[in-house]
């Protein structure tokens, strides 16, 4: 029951934190969301940015996990980056809300919280840089910053969370596809 609750409050605040914001959603508004007193909240968990810190977290550790068991895999540096870029943009686009938290909202957390989430942050950069570095090194890719070519990939993807439209004319899947063609004929030998 408990976990259910704060779970219940969790998808509270991501709805509230993409309608209002952060810093314009309050404890009153999750606690009135989810049909509590603004003291039951408490119960559940200690503050708003705790809530922030926990979905950014999650989101961004979802992220770090798949990327994780891609690089592990015996392929080669382009299939590696293909299946990256399929993975973060489909994952961005079906949690358009926890997304879009973790790309605009992340930056209200105080210095410690904020850090933990740069910290996965940047091991997730690491991760797409290594695939990249990979590629160069096996004449896969043209030689060029990893870090840069992350960082423009993941930014064309990100930016999803604001134009994806889930009843669209193209499925996520199919637009992902796209993505790869669109993103790897700038890098390809």
């Amino acid at each position: 029951m408990e976990h259910q609750k704060y779970h219940e409050i969790a998808e509270a605040a991501v709805d509230l934190f993409n309608k209002q914001g952060y810093h314009a959603t309050s404890m009153q508004d999750i606690a009135d969301y989810v049909g509590l007193q603004k003291g039951s909240l408490y119960h559940y968990i200690s503050s708003k940015e705790e809530l922030l810190e926990r979905i950014t977290s999650e989101t961004i550790n979802g992220f770090v996990r798949e990327l994780e068991r891609i690089v592990k895999r015996d392929l080669s540096a382009t299939e590696r980056l293909e299946q990256a870029i399929h993975m973060h943009f489909t994952r961005v686009t079906n949690n358009i809300p926890m997304s879009a938290i973790l790309l605009r909202e992340s930056f209200s957390l105080s210095d410690d919280p904020h850090q933990l989430i740069q910290n996965s942050t940047d091991h997730y950069l690491d991760l797409w840089a290594q695939i990249i570095t990979h590629g160069v090194e096996n004449g896969e890719f043209k030689l060029g910053d990893p870090r840069v070519t992350a960082l423009a990939i993941l930014g064309a993807c990100n930016w999803a969370y604001r134009w994806y439209q889930d009843d669209g004319s193209q499925k996520n899947t199919e637009i992902a596809q796209y993505m790869i063609q669109l993103l790897l004929s700038g890098i390809l030998l």
